[in-house]
């Protein structure tokens, strides 16, 4: 009986730590892999900060991908991805894209903007030890756009 008290004890210890989020420190990048249908096979990099002082594992997790307000699909990350304590590390991300009915046709009409508004929403399951949550994710970021990209080489 001791036992499984201490074990509750713990684990309640655990899960009221308090959680910073991880920051992005630059260094994003974005290749484009296979498309096959309407899936879309994507790897994003990224340096990431995490300040807690613990490991972060981020597992596979779905969000729905927005950009300019347009519903565009669903963001599957394919695989776990960990995160030092107190550090920075570089994160690759596999991902798959599950385009929606009509995306291309969508996607055609951001051809020509220098920046892109792009946001992801849904929920991600992270854990620490044995202690595992799932967070809200509502993140809007600016991107440059085809044609930001194009003035940025020179096209």
């Amino acid at each position: 009986m001791n036992k499984i008290i201490i074990i509750l004890t713990a684990f309640f210890l655990a899960t009221s730590c308090t959680f910073y989020e991880p920051e992005f420190r630059g260094g994003e990048s974005l290749k484009l892999g296979k498309l096959d249908g309407k899936e879309l096979q994507v790897t994003v990099d990224a340096n990431i900060y995490n300040e807690n002082g613990f490991a972060i594992k981020v597992k596979p997790s779905t969000l729905d991908l927005y950009i300019e307000d347009q519903y565009m699909g669903k963001v599957h990350l394919d695989k776990k991805i960990k995160m030092k304590r107190k550090s920075e590390t570089r994160v690759s991300a596999p991902m798959t894209l599950t385009l929606a009915d009509g995306a291309m046709f969508k996607a055609l009409r951001f051809a020509n903007k220098d920046k892109l508004k792009i946001r992801l929403s849904g929920k991600v399951k992270a854990g620490a030890l044995l202690v595992s949550k799932k967070f809200d994710v509502n993140e809007t970021k600016t991107i440059d756009g085809i044609k930001g990209l194009g003035s940025k080489i020179g096209l």
